[in-house]
């Protein structure tokens, strides 16, 4: 594999799940050092260790992405170690596992879906900005989702803060390009999930998470370096349309 990441510093929230980890080994890979960052240490020292025995450079650190002190300081810690952050992929998010209308959905549990999703995204990306301006270079990929895109029934609350995460990606793009900052999204389909469903993608199956990494791994490369304010969707062609939609119905 091309190691076109050589020097560049990356950091990834939520690098556990089906996603996280095969972002920080693409990343790795491609010769980034990659602070993989988790809001349990335990679990993102365990994708790190995975990472580096494939001979990539990678490190643990906790990262709450709801709590902008820790955030603060696991910026300042990468920093510290590894040097500036020049690649930030968040990924960090949540989504309730029942599917109920709006109206029976808690406060509590919609506004942490929002908090996580799209409150995470907006403190990391804030934290980022200032360094990367200051060097004229960077570049953030946000994990948005087709939900944010299309509309999810059953999960308005996740489909909002995947609205929300487009949205800011494209206007902080507007606002940091001119200082060689490029932000652009990457949204996901259904992914790792076999199921009748997700086998009606119009490529015939469901997406893995080394689909996913391999379009962030493009979007943070030299190759990407005229793209920003982009929304990348990795779904199989699920937004296009159903698989077995036709005129003659």
């Amino acid at each position: 594999m091309e190691k076109r990441l050589i020097g560049k510093v990356a950091l990834v929230t939520g690098s556990s799940g089906v996603i996280g980890p095969a972002i920080v080994r693409r990343l790795a890979a491609e010769g980034a050092v990659v602070a993989a960052t988790d809001r349990s240490l335990e679990t993102a020292r365990a994708v790190a260790d995975e990472a580096a025995a494939s001979g990539g450079e990678v490190r643990a650190f906790a990262l709450d992405v709801t709590d902008a002190a820790q955030v603060d300081s696991a910026f300042a810690a990468v920093e510290a170690g590894l040097g500036p952050v020049d690649i930030l992929v968040n990924n960090a998010g949540f989504v309730r596992k029942s599917s109920d209308p709006f109206q029976l959905v808690e406060e509590e549990l919609w506004s942490r879906i929002l908090d996580v999703n799209l409150g995470g995204v907006i403190r990391c990306c804030r934290r980022a900005l200032g360094g990367m301006i200051a060097r004229r270079y960077g570049k953030i990929i946000n994990l948005g989702s087709i939900a944010g895109v299309s509309g999810l029934p059953g999960w308005a609350d996740y489909a909002a803060s995947k609205g929300g995460v487009i949205a800011f990606s494209k206007t902080i793009a507007m606002e940091a390009g001119a200082h060689g900052v490029t932000v652009n999204c990457v949204s996901p389909g259904m992914i790792g999930v076999e199921s009748g469903e997700n086998r009606g993608t119009w490529l015939g199956r469901s997406g893995t998470g080394e689909d996913v990494a391999g379009v962030i791994a493009f979007l943070a490369s030299p190759e990407a370096d005229y793209i920003t304010g982009c929304n990348y969707m990795v779904d199989g062609g699920r937004v296009v349309g159903p698989k077995n939609a036709s005129w003659n119905e």
